[in-house]
Parts: C-alpha cells; structure tokens; sequence
C-alpha cells in the first residue's frame, strides 16, 4: 500500500521577516532613547549648580571654623576692610590655647582663606567680585561671579571673648594700691 505523502512542515531555525522587522524597530527605539539621554546628560554637566557650589563653600568653611579643636571664632571688625575678612580662630592644643588668624580675601579669580604663615584654602571659585562685610559676630561676603549671578554668604561667629577675670583681678588690684598711695599721700 502506498501511502500518500504528508506535508510536513519544519519550523526554520532563523526570524521570519515580521521578527526581523520589529526586533530593528525596538533597536532604532532603544538606540533613539539612549541618544536623547547622552544629549540631556551633556547639557545638565555644562550648567553650573551655583546654589550647590555656594552651600559647599559655606559648610566647607563653617566646618572649619567649629572643628573638635576650636574653642571659639570670632571676626576682627578693626582688621578687616571691603577687600578682606579677618577672622581670629582660637585652638585648644592640649592644654595650651592657640589664636589663629584667618584672612578670607578674593584673590584671582576665587575666594580664599589664608594665615600670616602662607598657605590658602580655596571656598569659591569662578569670582568676578567679591566685597566683605565684617561686624561683631558676622562676615558677610558680597560676591558677583563671572557669568554675572550675584550671592551673599553669611557666616555666624561667636562674640569677641573679654579679657580673662585673673588678669583684670590683677589690674583691679594694682589699681586700688595706686588709689590706695595717692590718697595716703594727700
């Protein structure tokens, strides 16, 4: 007996021409998407983040002033004019007590803190300008950058220590003793 032929088909090992095309559809799309992606990326990195910039130099410097070590901070209004800052800074070292003082001053093109013994820390960079502000308790720096946006950071300081009370107990004393002679004189 013969029997009759059956048409079997095979399913082929390769993409039918449907596959072929929607899986080029989702490659152009994903392609398409990445694209857009690099383009936003380029243009968020070629923004300045000015407020984050500011922040970053008021925390980097406000740290510095209050480390673990520093007992007080205070500015120097008599030392300081429109081009400059001085700000006295107090370190315990041991059991010895240290003064420092700091000069926050534009210099190029940034805003820098610097000692009389040579050495700086830059807080900003990218300054045009920059005019200072120096009262009892508070520096306040005026600042214009060079693609023309203008801020004003603030740093709080503590007040102006007095004089210990043993020293002005022994001034108090010699003092009395020089009322004390003058009055025995008369």
């Amino acid at each position: 007996m013969i029997q009759p032929q059956s048409k079997n088909i095979k399913s082929s090992k390769g993409f039918t021409i449907a596959e072929v095309i929607f899986s080029i559809f989702i490659t152009i799309l994903v392609i398409w998407i990445l694209q857009n992606l690099l383009v936003n990326l380029k243009t968020a990195n070629k923004s300045n983040h000015h407020t984050n910039d500011v922040a970053f130099a008021y925390v980097q410097f406000t740290r510095f002033l209050k480390d673990e070590n520093t007992e007080t901070a205070y500015a120097l209004p008599n030392s300081s004019n429109s081009y400059r800052a001085v700000i006295a800074k107090i370190k315990r070292k041991g059991k010895k007590k240290v003064e420092q003082h700091y000069i926050l001053e534009k210099y190029k093109n940034m805003i820098r803190a610097t000692t009389s013994e040579g050495g700086h820390m830059p807080l900003l960079l990218n300054i045009e300008n920059a005019s200072f502000v120096t009262i009892d308790k508070q520096v306040k720096i005026n600042i214009t950058e060079k693609d023309g946006r203008k801020s004003e950071l603030y740093f709080k300081l503590d007040p102006k220590p007095v004089e210990s009370d043993k020293t002005s107990g022994k001034n108090d004393k010699k003092d009395a003793k020089k009322t004390e002679n003058k009055r025995a004189s008369k």
